[in-house]
């Protein structure tokens, strides 16, 4: 087809081979959202997250810094902590299985029955520590040992956010909805790096945005969605800043509300969306009201068509897709980020790269 891009093959929505490749050399190395820092206000609070079926808990220390495991106690592979949030009244954290315990640094305290510990051992046994960042009252996350610093790594879009018009210091941490679907990862992450189905998708979007004007900027690992706007409506006046991060995050901020959609691979046919809301100080329990309604609306849809699309991806029929080469651009730079990453080779936010995916 004249001015195609060629998708990736349906394997890549469906083989848990390649799933598995995707958790190993995307998940286990990137920056990637965890939590947001007000859902650790005071030293000993904790909350535990799981991305990609990687379990980790972040810690508020005694210092105010923020310290990240992955929650896996080091004697058998139980989990050290197993709420979403809590606190530890302790101090210390505490397998339920054997009762080994770690303090909030997670240096091994003690295991019962096991006498005289040395401080090799306890060093040797210590929780697998996970690297953390804090932006813009966000706290992100790093599984490999060597990564690159987040500031480092994203430069361009700490300053594209630096520049633009939307300040998250205008924001205040609201809630949570968490979601799930019967779909791959991707099939959700290629709907949100285009807005060629919000037409037939998503009618509010039509009401309210030109979206004939609709683009996606590509840069390096994130792309930056704009849209004229219509009319004023309870997503707001303004059009906003909308980001998608490389791999699995998007932040769209709005006027009435910013908020983190972390769309979070429970396996290769399963997904788990959050989102985090932060709306603006002075909003009304009205409007919050509207928002949540409004992303509630468009993420049914969403929900509804792509475990449809990866129904149909499974039939053993569809074997690849094609992509527009301006409507779906942000598509195609998402795949050759997920092709570079798997395939072991580096990539750049480029013309270039995006043909060499053809």
């Amino acid at each position: 087809m004249n001015g195609a891009v060629d998708a990736l093959p349906v394997e890549w929505y469906t083989d848990t081979a390649i799933y598995q490749a995707e958790r190993r050399n995307i998940f286990a190395n990137q920056w990637l959202y965890a939590a947001s820092l007000e859902e650790l206000r005071q030293p000993g609070d904790f909350v535990t997250t799981e991305i990609a079926q990687y379990p980790i808990c972040l810690v508020r220390q005694a210092d105010h810094t923020i310290k990240a495991f992955h929650n896996i106690c080091r004697h058998r592979a139980a989990p050290l902590l197993n709420q979403s949030t809590g606190h530890l009244e302790t101090g210390t954290l505490t397998c339920r299985y054997h009762g080994w315990s770690y303090n909030t640094a997670g240096e091994l305290l003690a295991a019962p029955y096991f006498d005289c510990l040395t401080q090799c051992d306890r060093e040797e046994y210590s929780l697998f520590p996970v690297q953390v960042h804090e932006y813009n009252d966000l706290i992100f996350v790093n599984l490999a040992p060597e990564a690159p610093a987040f500031s480092s790594a994203y430069s361009e879009l700490i300053q594209v956010v630096a520049d633009s018009e939307c300040k998250f210091s205008d924001y205040a941490y609201h809630s949570k909805i968490t979601r799930e679907g019967s779909f791959n990862w991707k099939v959700w992450m290629d709907g949100y790096q285009e807005c060629y189905h919000c037409t037939t998708i998503h009618p509010i979007f039509s009401r309210d945005f030109m979206l004939q004007q609709y683009k996606v900027e590509n840069h390096e690992r994130f792309s930056i969605h704009s849209c004229k706007r219509k009319v004023e409506s309870q997503s707001g006046a303004f059009s906003g800043l909308w980001l998608w991060v490389y791999p699995n995050l998007g932040m769209p901020v709005y006027e009435p509300c910013f908020y983190t959609l972390q769309v979070n691979p429970l396996g290769v046919a399963a997904t788990r969306l959050t989102y985090t809301f932060h709306f603006r100080k002075d909003s009304s329990e009205e409007l919050i009201g509207e928002f949540t309604d409004f992303v509630e609306q468009v993420t049914s849809e969403d929900i509804n068509i792509c475990e449809a699309v990866h129904r149909n991806m499974e039939s053993g029929i569809f074997r690849q897709g094609v992509l527009h080469a301006t409507r779906e651009n942000g598509v195609a730079y998402f795949h050759s980020l997920v092709r570079a990453a798997v395939s072991g080779t580096t990539t750049r936010a480029s013309d270039e790269t995006i043909s060499a995916c053809r």
